[in-house]
């Protein structure tokens, strides 16, 4: 416990150095443009930033001490929306069991066809939003994907008319239970949705804000040393196997303008999925992973 403590202070350290970094470079520039366009040519450019290497640092020394497991595969990104710049990129094409974050992509799905006069968004379906994205509800999720005609349907949605995003597949309905292993995302999909909400990209962006920015027990902002005030958009995702948080917070400049970034982290054990592999208690387990994506994001910060 000690040497956790001790790698948390170091990372909220290093991330009070890179802010102090960044914001000199900030304001030795009189104006900076938040309307951008986003671009692929930007999402995809290579990147290795010193915040990019010490969180990999970080994971590294983590699995040393076996406090993540050699089976744990991690991945991260960090989008600075308002510098239109991608600052970490970890791992972010590879495809991670979704479990609750496959949420995010059944409600694009919904006003998606809301938009094209395929579906009413009624008092009945706006109670089961606020259920599936604030409670995380299973039933609700699973009543979306029927009203959409199935997972497949969904998928074919979105594969049609947001193509950018390239590992989310919805392929089963969350069973009894909530272990859902098979519908699939990734850590660059998810930094795509965000950042496409935040510019109004998408259907409904702002009704779709509404339900993200609920309050809710998240992974990248409760129970850090981010202080009070900031905004907080985002869906966690928890299964045995996966755990994961992506979302937007906005935090604002010595100028007092609003300055916004994306976080993305997911920790995969696709080992955990057979229940002879769960070796301790999924409450404990989940909680240590649910930390480390905790003191990945204030480093962020």
């Amino acid at each position: 416990m000690k040497a956790i403590n001790e790698n948390r202070l170091m990372l909220v350290f290093l991330g009070v150095i890179g802010f102090l970094m960044s914001l000199s470079s900030l304001l030795a520039t009189e104006n900076y443009d938040v309307n951008y366009s986003w671009t692929e040519d930007i999402q995809s450019a290579k990147l290795d930033s010193r915040l990019e290497a010490e969180i990999d640092k970080y994971i590294k020394n983590l699995h040393q001490r076996n406090i993540l497991s050699e089976t744990d595969r991690t991945s991260f990104v960090v989008y600075d929306i308002s510098m239109n710049k991608k600052v970490v990129s970890i791992n972010e094409d590879e495809s991670r069991m979704a479990a609750s974050l496959i949420k995010n992509f059944v409600m694009l799905a919904y006003f998606h066809q809301v938009q094209c006069n395929r579906l009413r968004h009624t008092d009945t379906n706006r109670i089961h939003l606020r259920r599936m994205i604030q409670r995380s509800s299973n039933s609700s999720t699973n009543y979306f994907i029927r009203l959409l005609g199935g997972p497949s349907n969904v998928t074919s949605i979105l594969t049609h008319n947001y193509s950018y995003f390239e590992q989310t597949r919805i392929v089963e309905y969350i069973p009894n239970g909530g272990r859902t292993y098979r519908n699939t995302t990734s850590a660059r999909d998810l930094n795509r949705f965000y950042n496409q909400l935040w510019l109004g990209n998408l259907p409904y962006s702002e009704k779709m804000k509404y339900y993200f920015g609920l309050p809710n027990r998240d992974r990248i902002y409760t129970d850090t040393c981010i202080p009070q005030g900031v905004k907080v958009y985002n869906k966690t995702g928890t299964v045995y196997g996966m755990i994961g948080d992506s979302g937007i917070l906005v935090i604002k400049d010595p100028k007092g303008r609003e300055r916004a970034y994306t976080f993305t982290g997911l920790i995969e054990d696709k080992t955990r999925t057979n229940s002879s592999n769960r070796t301790q208690p999924f409450s404990s387990w989940a909680k240590a992973r649910s930390n480390i994506l905790r003191r990945v994001s204030e480093s962020v910060y």
